[in-house]
């Protein structure tokens, strides 16, 4: 099949009155389509890796009052902030039990999901895990909210979809038993 279908395309290219370096290139021109394929919807690690990204670049805090990014891996976002002199609350968000976020008509966007905000005093060995966090808006119900994205409301929308697309991925299959 191979040469049938060069043979086919020396033909066209000769009867169009094509040269012989067109003929040459013909073929590379052919096999580019297929390199461009690529799947639309990104992975749960690419999502998660992204959303990340972007909570490490909006990191808020006011003088003297600072968060500071101390690690990302797999999921699992974790920042620091001063609680007095020589003393750090460790926060640790872990965007895999990501399960829902508000859809509710408010500008307040926040996501859920069980223990998804832990925060630890250091040296101690356990803290304070929350089931919310706030991503932008007013924050009515004062959830944690290390993050500055409510100026850049198309970020804002960027990441609505991004965990739309991560809650898919960390929500609970139906097994195949199951009637529910």
């Amino acid at each position: 099949m191979t040469k049938q279908l060069k043979f086919a395309v020396v033909l066209l290219l000769t009867v169009a009155g094509m040269n012989a370096n067109a003929q040459k290139k013909a073929p590379a021109k052919a096999t580019k389509p297929s390199t461009e394929s690529k799947s639309s919807k990104p992975s749960k690690q690419e999502t998660m890796d992204w959303i990340g990204e972007k909570m490490k670049e909006n990191l808020a805090g006011t003088l003297g009052d600072f968060r500071h990014f101390v690690s990302y891996s797999n999921g699992v976002f974790i920042y620091k902030k001063e609680a007095k002199m020589n003393e750090w609350y460790f926060t640790t968000i872990d965007l895999n039990t990501v399960k829902g976020m508000n859809n509710e008509y408010s500008k307040d966007f926040y996501v859920t999901g069980k223990k998804l905000v832990n925060t630890v005093l250091e040296g101690k060995q356990y803290g304070t895990e929350k089931d919310f966090l706030s991503i932008s808006g007013p924050n009515y119900d004062d959830y944690t909210a290390p993050f500055n994205f409510t100026a850049d409301q198309a970020l804002v929308e960027r990441l609505k979809k991004a965990f739309a697309t991560l809650i898919e991925y960390n929500s609970t299959k139906k097994e195949a038993g199951e009637a529910f």
